[in-house]
């Protein structure tokens, strides 16, 4: 076994992170399970009593306000005076009720003045009532989304691939409920919450007598939606209620309140004190882009948590990344190994598999034979134009990284051009008024989510899409497989030493002419994997970018700009897209309404790039 050597630095910076990690667990251990303690039920309880006095002290105000204004109203008509002088005495007679009401304190009512026993059993009763009807929304939600799965529409305006800067949309899809009618078990249980509260209003109005049915009918809604909602969670729950009571709950509040937060900090500090202890090994077998982005995946997990957001529904979708852009990814491998480096011309291919999908719509066919049709469409003409852009390649050794990213460019500009004049008749594909095809085009007649529903299932709440990870599996044993082959193994030798590969009778132009076309082609079957699981290809400029994400990605599992393996690019995609899936909902719960979630997309794609690039030292192998 390997000795880790451990500065004294590094030492006591892990005593000094545990010893925090120990003190934040037990703190946070402890409020976990007061919340469930009686002090923890009475703190919370006591200030939803006092949510529900303000509330109702405040409709007592205006009852008394209300009452004030009419007597007013009717003395000044009794005095003859008009219209004017009615106003006017209203106004006044407002303003002296709100006084007086402050004055006798009308409303102002404190937990400890009052016996709010019987209103606490009705508030719990009430409580109880509603978390019920949310339970048993949620599960009848559920199964309409199932049985209607392939009815449900998707709202086209969020289906973009990708946008002009090359930033993938988010991946969940805007589901349609608007066909969702209540059961007859949520209108019973509804039911019930009426009839919890007009119990609880009973007791409301031995505290405040001048309320009315009406007001109390009136505040309802503020009322209800300070006890329970849908989604609730302890820290939720304690957020409404005490905003809605003004009460300052103290140390002791806090504690319960940031619980969790506590615990998942302490787990996070006990992760960190192993990096900072096996840091030299770990950068050694993982490298520093890793080292960080990894750190980083976790601790967006452990934010995912704190913030109460759908861990397990983000990992589904980080798998569903990993399998739809995986094989796009793979496509960089054979372009490093044959020695083009990264090929940022993927667009090339790209654009033969967006158009073996168009001719597979236009031909009417679907689900898993449409889906072969234009893969295999898509890799036949890839073939050919990576054949010629292979040839180009080779006029142009020493510059690759330069011409592949023109070539790429322009190959999207040009298309623009062409996907205005081809032409598919399809109305699924062509725009209702005038010539060309659409920006956006939907899958569902053809192949969408054919791979992702073969023998998918859930584990734990996260959703396995078992037939893309398995085809991503296969492309990578196929690539694993071609890349030990005789042919494979001189392609490499190509890359890696050319000169020498050359002295051994290796056609060296042959061997990157290959390694071109194969890209190309993976390629090809990466945009249809990519269009299939997205549901919808996109036209136009949303290729341009995508060369570069892919790049991105297989450095970050690292490659170099001269050597790859299978492993970076499955590491570096999981990674990659890991950060992409958790960093924007998470970047958007912590600053609500802000783009930093796209800022740091474009700072890990783009810094990883210009990393890979410095530890190459921009180096030829010509």
């Amino acid at each position: 076994m390997q000795k880790v050597n451990v500065s004294k630095k590094q030492l006591i910076a892990c005593v000094l992170i545990l010893v925090a990690a120990i003190v934040l667990g037990a703190v946070g251990v402890w409020g976990l399970g007061s919340r469930n303690a009686d002090s923890g039920v009475k703190l919370l309880q006591d200030m939803r009593l006092q949510a529900i006095l303000n509330t109702a002290g405040s409709g007592a105000v205006d009852a008394y306000v209300a009452a004030e204004k009419q007597a007013a109203t009717k003395a000044a008509r009794e005095a003859g005076g008009g219209m004017k002088e009615v106003r006017a005495a209203t106004a006044k007679a407002e303003e002296e009720a709100r006084a007086k009401a402050e004055e006798l304190g009308i409303g102002a009512v404190d937990l400890s003045s009052v016996d709010t026993t019987a209103l606490g059993t009705a508030l719990n009763a009430m409580v109880d009532a509603q978390e019920a009807y949310y339970a048993e929304e949620a599960r009848a939600q559920a199964e309409y989304i199932e049985l209607n799965k392939d009815a449900i529409t998707v709202q086209e305006d969020t289906a973009n691939m990708t946008d002009d800067s090359g930033s993938e949309a988010a991946m969940e899809e805007t589901i349609d409920m608007s066909g969702f009618v209540a059961t007859e078990a949520m209108n019973a249980l509804m039911a019930k919450v009426d009839e919890t509260y007009l119990a609880m209003c009973e007791e409301i109005k031995v505290i405040f007598p001048a309320l009315t049915d009406d007001i109390l009918a009136s505040l309802k809604a503020t009322i209800t939606s300070v006890m329970a909602a849908a989604n609730d969670t302890f820290e939720s729950q304690y957020d409404r209620a005490q905003a809605a009571s003004g009460i300052n709950p103290g140390m002791f509040g806090t504690v319960l309140r940031q619980a969790r937060t506590f615990a998942l900090s302490a787990v996070g500090l006990v992760l960190l004190a192993l990096v900072v202890f096996f840091y030299g090994p770990l950068v050694k077998k993982m490298g520093v882009p890793r080292l960080i982005i990894g750190s980083f995946f976790v601790l967006l997990c452990l934010l995912a948590l704190i913030l109460n957001l759908s861990l397990s529904s983000q990992l589904g979708n980080t798998l569903v990344r990993l399998g739809m852009n995986g094989v796009l990814v793979l496509s960089m491998l054979p372009g490093i190994q044959c020695g083009i480096s990264l090929n940022l011309g993927m667009p090339i291919g790209i654009i033969g598999g967006l158009i073996g999908g168009l001719l597979c719509i236009e031909l009417g066919m679907g689900g898993i034979g449409g889906f072969l049709f234009a893969c295999l469409v898509g890799v036949a003409i890839s073939a050919v134009t990576g054949y010629f852009y292979g040839m180009l390649l080779n006029r142009l050794k020493g510059d690759e990284m330069s011409v592949t990213t023109y070539v790429g460019f322009s190959i999207v500009s040009l298309m623009c051009i062409g996907w205005l004049v081809m032409p598919f008749k399809s109305p699924i594909m062509k725009w209702p008024l005038g010539n060309g095809l659409r920006t956006t085009i939907g899958l569902q007649s053809a192949y969408k989510h054919v791979l992702n529903n073969f023998l998918s299932f859930k584990v734990f709440g996260v959703t396995i899409p078992t037939g893309l990870l398995l085809f991503f599996a296969l492309c990578c044993f196929l690539v694993w497989l071609f890349m030990r082959s005789k042919t494979g193994i001189a392609m490499s030798a190509a890359g890696a030493n050319p000169r020498f590969a050359a002295a051994t009778g290796i056609n060296v132009d042959k061997m990157r002419i290959i390694g071109t076309m194969l890209s190309t082609m993976l390629a090809a079957v990466g945009i249809i994997v990519y269009g299939q699981s997205y549901g919808f290809m996109q036209l136009y400029q949303a290729p341009r970018q995508m060369g570069f994400l892919a790049a991105s990605a297989i450095l970050l599992g690292g490659a170099s700009t001269s050597r790859a393996k299978i492993s970076n690019v499955i590491i570096g995609t999981f990674l990659f897209q890991g950060v992409l899936t958790l960093g924007m909902p998470v970047a958007n719960a912590l600053i609500p309404g802000s783009t930093i979630s796209e800022t740091l997309r474009i700072l890990i794609s783009n810094g990883i790039i210009l990393y890979a690039l410095t530890k190459s030292g921009g180096a030829s192998r010509g």
